[in-house]
This record gives structure tokens, sequence and C-alpha cells, in this order.
């Protein structure tokens, strides 16, 4: 079987369940961080997806969400059968979602002006 990376359906599913668990423990991006013993931006760049995990690492993350691991399982596996993130929008930065709005804006102040009157 070919492996996925983490640009797959897969590691999406996955990297949203993690932030939904700790959204679910109540904690900070820095709160988990601390836990782990790891800089905040580690967590945030597991969430968003730049950042693989392995099995070691998740195991990590079910202690500090206070999830045992065959439920984290059994919820992952839940998920990639509903394929819930596909109604989802993509969580876009700041600066992304500012070009998005800016570059949409343009195609509309574009479409409006060839739109006969």
């Amino acid at each position: 079987m070919k492996r996925k990376g983490i640009h797959s359906a897969e590691h999406r599913e996955l990297v949203t369940l993690l932030f939904d668990l700790r959204r679910e423990a109540d904690l900070t991006q820095a709160e988990a961080a601390k836990a782990l013993g790891r800089p905040q931006t580690y967590v945030s760049a597991v969430e968003v997806g730049r950042r693989g995990v392995d099995l070691v690492q998740i195991r990590e993350f079910c202690a500090i969400y206070d999830v045992s691991f065959p439920e984290f399982a059994e919820h992952y596996e839940e998920r990639l059968k509903a394929v819930t993130s596909e109604a989802r929008p993509p969580r876009l930065s700041t600066r992304k979602r500012a070009a998005a709005k800016k570059t949409a804006s343009r195609a509309k102040a574009v479409k409006d002006k060839t739109k006969p009157k």
C-alpha cells in the first residue's frame, strides 16, 4: 500500500481530530505544548497540517488530552468513514484569509465592470 502524505484527506482528518480533542480538553496550544515539552509552534504546525506526526507523538497527544489511544483510534476511524472534513472549510492563516478576500473582491470588481448594463 502506498504511504499517504501530509497532504492527504486522511492526514487532514487526523489533525482536525487532534485540534478538536485539544479544544474539548479546554487547552490552548501553549498549554498543550508545555505539557508536551515542546514550543507552541509545534502544536500549531501539527494542527494546521504542516507537520506530520508518528504513532508515538499521537500517543503523547492522547495522554495530555486524557483520551486513551484505542478511543482515539475509534474516533479517527469514525471520522474517516463519515468524511466530515469535506464539509469543513479549510483553516487559513490570517494572511492567507486576507489575500483570499482581496482576490475575491478584485474578481467581483472585474465581473461588475464586464457585466452588461
